[in-house]
């Protein structure tokens, strides 16, 4: 891999000299592509030119614009044998610090275009702040998809050769339509796109090219041209199950697909924004509005979830073998994925306050949440990722003055503590992030029992790397791995352990809760023995709801998964 940086300018020059340099301490060759400049630009130019110390100079004799500017110099990158280059803005807008972490992620990923995402200070005009957000609403539209953060930053490393096929074969936008329109024609042609965050500030005194009738007119247009863009690559799209074209990574040997990836691995698309948008949604307009927006996405997230479906259908399969009322479907996989959506809108509804005791079914004809247990003993609760185990959670927190623990895998902790925080600010639900319960997260759980908490972990799920730390026990008919470390908490917190779980049925939740010891009992010289009886007790009494439930079952990755040879992570 080559990497060069091009900057191209148009009667920038007062920070030309500094950005040159600051780019040059990176040890990267530059190319200045002076864009029919004035004079002044132009003489500021021509000093800087110094090819035996990397900074190599072109002057346009007319002004073309930013994009004939910039592909003027991947032209000139190519000729000069650079696979990569950097394109930096000459107005000293971006922070060059960010250098490193760009060049370090087109190390990793060179079939890749990174971006700059930006940070703005205060200094960003409002209009052109509100300009921005309409254009990455209409590339979510054109794209598909959210994966295009921002698309209009002039900071980023280009695949030379890929970007100068869009340029050659396509077309592209010539001047401000020129950012946005090569990113989305380059992830048409499935680019993988990365994304750093980068400060931006707008200097004072800053010269700006951006024509304001004409420019708007421009950027209309583009989109317009992607829109139609868009609808004519659709069939393909829905034939490659949501895919424009075969991601780069799988050209490389890498199965962006891959059935057998860790749950960890497929991240929970959109999550954070969607939750915080449908939270005001369910607000102003209320469930069923809620339900027609999520209707589409949810369509989307079917065509284009691959791994997904795939899970669908097998542990649909599963079930049905072992009695299960739903069949395998593609219909009843569509419903499957229809009450993960609504699953979603309920989590929401019930930190929202929308959701109260008298919504839940509860067994024995019990009239409160607490007769299963004495109202101020701490527990552990085993849960999994099945129904609505939020609605639960959401209630007791609001029903007697005490906090809810959850354990949360370190990845998804920081996403839910900020939908949490903004739906239920008055939540007393504490996110933990794990990964392995060492010695000083053990005790300060132990305290938090001291004190009559509540612990909640999920018992279905095997952390990352940590299969070597799980047990296969019986589920619907196949061993499947169970994680030992709620188990090891449990027995470490030595507090009653239940088995717990809710769900919707129709407009009411039914809830199952269990216990499974008074305290675990872990001998040192059978502990593995030991957790496997208590991981074989609550497989079976999973599977008889997810049985009787089947498309509450919301793990949408390969179950039965087998543990690998050698390194598992």
């Amino acid at each position: 891999m080559k990497i060069c940086a091009v900057i191209p300018t148009h009667n920038h020059h007062d920070v030309l000299g500094d950005v040159v340099a600051r780019v040059r301490e990176y040890d990267l060759p530059v190319i200045i592509i002076d864009d029919g400049s004035n004079t002044q630009t132009h003489d500021v130019v021509a000093a800087l030119h110094d090819p035996e110390n990397g900074v190599t100079c072109q002057h346009l004799a007319e002004n073309g614009g930013k994009g004939v500017a910039v592909m003027a110099g991947l032209a000139m990158a190519e000729r000069a044998g650079f696979t990569h280059a950097i394109q930096v803005d000459a107005d000293g807008q971006h922070n060059l610090d960010r250098l490193t972490e760009m060049i370090r992620i087109a190390h990793e990923d060179p079939t890749a275009l990174i971006t700059g995402l930006p940070v703005y200070d205060d200094s960003i005009p409002q209009k052109r702040r509100i300009g921005r957000w309409v254009s990455h609403v209409w590339v979510w539209i054109e794209t598909l998809s959210t994966h295009i953060r921002d698309s209009m930053c002039g900071f980023r490393v280009y695949p030379v050769s890929e970007s100068l096929a869009v340029w050659r074969e396509e077309g592209c936008g010539r001047k401000m339509d020129f950012d946005t329109e090569l990113m989305v024609r380059l992830y048409w042609r499935g680019v993988p796109v990365h994304h750093v965050p980068t400060e931006v500030t707008y200097p004072e005194n800053n010269t700006s090219n951006f024509r304001m009738w004409k420019d708007n007119l421009l950027i209309s247009w583009m989109h317009t041209r992607l829109v139609f863009g868009m609808l004519g690559r659709l069939p393909g799209y829905i034939w490659r199950g949501g895919k424009f074209a075969q991601d780069q990574t799988a050209d490389r040997g890498q199965d962006s697909t891959d059935a057998s990836a860790h749950w960890a691995e497929i991240d929970e698309r959109g999550m954070y924004f969607g939750m915080r948008f449908l939270g005001w949604v369910y607000r102003v307009a209320g469930r069923r509005a809620c339900l027609a927006i999520m209707l589409p996405v949810i369509v989307y997230f079917y065509l284009t979830g691959g791994i997904a479906r795939r899970a669908s259908h097998d542990f649909l399969t599963r079930a049905h073998q072992n009695g299960a009322p739903v069949a395998p479907t593609r219909w009843n996989s569509f419903r499957h994925f229809l009450r993960f959506g609504e699953s979603a809108l309920d989590k929401i509804a019930a930190w929202c306050g929308e959701l109260k005791i008298d919504d839940l079914e509860l067994p024995d004809d019990a009239d409160n949440l607490f007769a299963y247990m004495p109202r101020d003993q701490a527990a552990v609760l085993l849960v999994s990722h099945f129904g609505n185990m939020e609605l639960v959670r959401a209630i007791a927190s609001r029903d007697r003055d005490f906090r809810v623990n959850v354990l949360l895998h370190q990845k998804n902790a920081a996403r839910f503590g900020r939908v949490l925080q903004k739906l239920a600010p008055e939540s007393q639900v504490d996110l933990i992030e794990v990964t392995d319960i060492g010695p000083d997260t053990a005790i300060m759980l132990r305290e938090r029992v001291e004190r009559g908490e509540w612990i909640v972990i999920a018992a279905d799920r095997v952390a990352i790397g940590a299969r070597d730390k799980s047990v296969a026990v019986p589920f619907l008919g196949q061993d499947a791995n169970f994680p030992q470390g709620p188990f090891v908490l449990a027995y470490l917190l030595q507090c009653p352990v239940y088995m717990a779980a809710a769900w919707r049925s129709g407009k009411r939740f039914k809830i199952e809760w269990q216990k499974l010891a008074d305290t675990m009992t872990l001998p040192r010289k059978h502990r593995t023995e030991a957790i496997t009886g208590y991981a074989t007790q609550y497989a079976q009494w999973l599977e008889k709801i997810v049985v009787m439930e089947p498309l509450q079952w919301f793990n949408f990755h390969d179950f039965w998964a087998k543990k690998k040879d050698g390194d598992d992570q």
